[in-house]
C-alpha cells in the first residue's frame, strides 16, 4: 500500500470514528412559552379554576389559557414564595392603570394550562 493509499485510509478512519462518537442528535420540545401583557391584553380569571383571556391585539382573537389549582400566582417578579392569587388580584386592581405595568403568564404550549402568573408593577417593591 502506497503512502496516499495509507493517509486516506487513515482520514477514512478518522471520520468514521468521529461519526461513532458523536451523540445522537436530541429532540427538542417546547415546555413553557410566556405571554409579556399589558393590562389592556390580559383578563385574570377571579375563580381559582378557570380561564385566563389574553387579547394580543386589539383585532386579534382572544387566546383561552387554562388556570388550575397547581398555577402559581406571584405579585412581583423575584417573589419568593407565591403570593397567591388574592394577593395578585388584590395588586392588579389596586395598581390600576399604573403606566408600564405589565403581566407575565407563563403556559405549557401543549395543554395551555398555565404555570405562573408574574404581576410587574413599575415602582413596586419586591419582597426579598
Amino acid at each position: 500500500m502506497n503512502s496516499t493509499a495509507k493517509h486516506l485510509a487513515r482520514s477514512l478512519l478518522v471520520l468514521v470514528l468521529l461519526g461513532v462518537s458523536l451523540p445522537a442528535p436530541a429532540t427538542l420540545r417546547t415546555i413553557e412559552q410566556a405571554y409579556e401583557l399589558t393590562r389592556n391584553q390580559v383578563q385574570l380569571p377571579g375563580a381559582s379554576l378557570g380561564g385566563l383571556t389574553v387579547r394580543l391585539c386589539p383585532t386579534c382573537s382572544p387566546i383561552v389559557l387554562r388556570v388550575t389549582e397547581a398555577s402559581e400566582w406571584f405579585s412581583a417578579p423575584r417573589e419568593q414564595p407565591p403570593a397567591g392569587q388574592a394577593a395578585v388580584l388584590a395588586a392588579f386592581a389596586a395598581a390600576g392603570n399604573t403606566p408600564g405595568l405589565l403581566v407575565y403568564v407563563y403556559y405549557e404550549p401543549q395543554t395551555l394550562r398555565v404555570k405562573r402568573i408574574v404581576l410587574d408593577v413599575p415602582g413596586g417593591e419586591t419582597p426579598q
